[in-house]
């Protein structure tokens, strides 16, 4: 396992809250085979936990963005109840002394700041990419209007005594093909699809490819992948 994942691990023992790794490293929990490089170290929570998650951070030492939808541009957040912070699918936690990602604030405004990133792949613990989801009823909900969901004890797992997102979740939703047609993703996408398949339960594999028929009914590319298996 990669030191990087325990850090951050460690970082979150004192929050109280569910919580689970997601993207590729969770990908590598469940196998627990690497894969590839990653470019950050991306968790999970649940929308009605966001204040607390953004206090605990803050109270940690470190700071909070929320990225802009302009090129390169990021919002400090200082208080938990933002209002700007509250219907973002993602925000991000950033060390101070930061060495994966230059920030510089921009000219006449202390809360807008710039930024680059200076690696492709994050080997420090001084990142983490926080994103937002939905749970209801007791199960993860994996889609905007709630068709789609996993029982909450499937779809967070554990490597030992750390959580993260289930295989079949996480590829369902890189089998968007917003993600299959990026250029950033396309790549890490491919690979993790040529991946973990093999190593899902019957039951996984069952529920990924019931979903996918669900949400893609005109056909997806990775679900044509996955019955070929």
């Amino acid at each position: 396992m990669k030191r990087i994942i325990t850090e951050c691990h460690r970082f979150l023992k004192n929050f109280e809250y569910t919580y689970a790794f997601c993207g590729g490293h969770a990908l590598e929990l469940f196998t627990g085979k690497i894969n590839r490089t990653h470019s950050d170290v991306d968790i999970t929570l649940f929308n009605e936990d966001r204040k607390s998650i953004i206090a605990y951070i803050l109270d940690n030492g470190w700071n909070v963005y929320e990225p802009l939808h302009s090129a390169n541009s990021l919002r400090l957040i200082t208080d938990p109840n933002d209002e700007g912070t509250q219907n973002r699918l993602y925000i991000w936690a950033i060390k101070p002394d930061c060495s994966f990602m230059k920030i510089e604030p921009k000219p006449d405004n202390d809360t807008i700041f710039s930024y680059e990133i200076l690696d492709d792949e994050q080997v420090k613990f001084d990142f983490i990419d926080v994103i937002f989801n939905t749970q209801k009823g007791g199960k993860f909900v994996c889609d905007s209007n709630g068709s789609i969901a996993r029982e909450l004890d499937k779809a967070i797992l554990y490597h030992g005594d750390i959580p993260y997102l289930a295989p079949e979740i996480i590829l369902f939703f890189i089998a968007n093909p917003a993600y299959i047609e990026s250029d950033y993703h396309r790549e890490k996408n491919n690979s993790d699809w040529k991946f973990t398949p093999p190593f899902l339960t019957g039951e996984s594999k069952e529920w990924l490819i019931d979903a996918l028929r669900k949400i893609y009914p005109e056909g997806n590319q990775r679900l044509e992948e996955l019955l070929a298996l």
